[in-house]
């Protein structure tokens, strides 16, 4: 994966702005269209055209002009008969499979109805499928669109099959079939494509796993939708190259001193979960902040204090689960005075006290606050006290954790974890960066960030503690909120990912990475 190991990052230049959209957003955008003057149907004939000229430009380059195209009954059906047509009129005739039937819908019938007769035109269940598909020499897939939920069944399943095991260049319409363009699942039978042609922006779904595992090279083509679109589609999705996500380390002045980089606090640690604070503020003094300052019971900081001399304690009174106590809440909120960021959560356990600690600093701290882990579980059950917010609040949730925040199940987060994510971030104000192989980060003005960094090394204990500690250091450096979020997770998984080439990633530990981090920082840096 090259181009598409990139994440997502706002920038103020208006041809990045929407560059993905959701399924229920690229509908909003069709109909956007129809009101400013441009039909569905020659959206239809436009993605057919341009998918034609894509098709061609691969019959090219896999010398083979053997092209047989896999057409469904719904519109994503229709663009393929379109294509078929303009195959047929640059001098390449193609054969069509009815995967699904006859078309359906008036769009696709209307074309179907003036395809060349000169066409081949197969039913799916015909035995000649099996032979037309094993001597295709590029087969494109054209069956369901942007609207498939969840399992092919029956005849499409086994042509697909079919398609599966030829050896043909195969090129996806839209996007694979069989991939949920919201979420990015995959259904049984879908196509590995070489080639992905998407119409006037990617689909989420393509970008998210296991669904970019099966895209290819993804071509991005214009079907001719009018300006004013935009204004139709709700919030953004925003993209950038990983050069542009260097950028946001913030200058370091020769005349500098600790202050000029920030003050962390750390609200972290308990005696049962010692390590997670130790990784944090490690994280924090690995990547650039000027003073992290770990606030963690007595008991804590004894323990750690000498494995981390660079690092300022505040010991806290324990309660008799051995997690700070709700009585140290006055001595927090005076420190959080002075800090430029707060980072709680990372081992703080669940206690009627850290309830209570949680909700109390969230009310009376002015600094920005990152909530992670513990800080999560802690707020879950009182979630409105957001609302008594005073500061700009950061949320990490791995799925399980974005479905307390949301009262929703499990499942449901991973059926929709960006409209979660979304929902929260927008009700509350709250920046959430939703944590999983692809991260989502929502703002509350409606701006969405995807990032696809790292790999397995990251999928165990300790990774979550690290990226707080990350974000947190980011924003005491004065880095705005949502890319600190971006940064801290595009600089994790980036050190992942260079450990992987000389360590194995199932041996890889939290520690592994942080002190990788400054050769990292060193390259961006030049």
């Amino acid at each position: 994966m090259t181009l598409q190991r990139q994440l997502l990052l706002h920038t103020e230049r208006t041809d990045y702005m929407f560059g993905i959209l959701t399924p229920e957003q690229m509908k909003r955008a069709e109909q956007a269209s129809v009101k400013l003057g441009v039909s569905l149907s020659a959206l239809m004939d436009n993605a057919g055209k341009r998918l034609g000229r894509e098709v061609l430009a691969s019959a090219q380059q896999v010398m083979s002009r053997d092209i047989v195209i896999l057409v469904g009954s719904g519109n994503n059906g229709g663009d393929g008969l379109v294509c078929a047509n303009y195959l047929y009129e640059s001098g390449v005739v193609p054969t069509v499979i009815l995967v699904c039937g006859e078309p359906k819908t008036d769009l696709a019938k209307a074309v179907f109805s003036k395809l060349y007769p000169q066409i081949r035109v197969i039913d799916g269940e015909s035995a000649e499928c099996n032979h037309i598909i094993s001597d295709a020499g590029i087969i494109v897939d054209c069956v369901f669109g942007t609207g498939f939920r969840g399992e092919m069944v029956g005849q499409a399943l086994e042509i697909f099959k079919l398609a599966q095991e030829s050896v043909a260049y195969k090129i996806a319409c839209d996007l694979p079939s069989g991939v949920n363009a919201l979420n990015g699942q995959v259904s049984a039978g879908t196509l590995h494509s070489d080639r992905t042609v998407t119409f006037h922006r990617t689909k989420l779904g393509m970008l998210l796993s296991p669904a970019n595992e099966y895209c290819g090279e993804i071509t991005v083509v214009d079907i001719g939708l009018p300006d004013g679109w935009e204004q139709e589609v709700g919030y953004s999705i925003e993209k950038a190259e990983l050069s542009q996500v260097m950028g946001l380390l913030p200058t370091r002045r020769r005349d500098s001193h600790k202050g000029s980089y920030g003050k962390l606090m750390l609200v972290c640690g308990s005696e049962k979960y010692m390590g997670a604070a130790m990784v944090s503020a490690s994280s924090a003094l690995r990547s650039g902040v000027g003073i992290a300052n770990l606030c963690t019971p007595k008991s804590v900081a004894s323990a750690l204090v000498s494995a981390m001399p660079e690092c300022v304690f505040t010991t806290l009174e324990a309660d008799e689960q051995g997690c700070v106590s709700e009585s140290n809440l006055p001595v927090l909120i005076e420190i959080s005075k002075t800090a430029s960021a707060m980072v709680i959560g990372c081992g703080l356990g669940v206690t009627d006290g850290t309830k209570k600690l949680v909700e109390g600093l969230i009310r009376a701290s002015e600094c920005p606050v990152i909530l992670d882990a513990d800080g999560i579980n802690c707020l879950s059950e009182h979630i409105d006290v957001l609302e008594e917010k005073q500061s700009e609040i950061i949320l990490t949730p791995h799925p399980a954790e974005l479905s307390r925040l949301c009262g929703v199940g499990v499942s449901d987060i991973i059926a929709d974890r960006l409209g979660y994510a979304v929902s929260l971030a927008e009700k509350y104000g709250v920046t959430v960066h939703a944590k999983g192989t692809q991260t989502i980060t929502a703002t509350p003005s409606g701006c969405c960030y995807i990032s696809d960094f790292g790999n397995t090394a990251l999928a165990k204990g300790g990774s979550g503690d690290l990226l707080a500690g990350l974000i947190g250091s980011f924003v005491a450096q004065g880095i705005k909120i949502h890319d600190a979020c971006i940064l801290g997770s595009c600089l994790m998984g980036c050190t992942a990912e260079r450990l992987s080439v000389y360590l194995s990633e199932r041996g890889i530990v939290a520690s592994d990475i942080i002190n990788a981090i400054p050769e990292i920082l060193k390259e961006w840096e030049k």
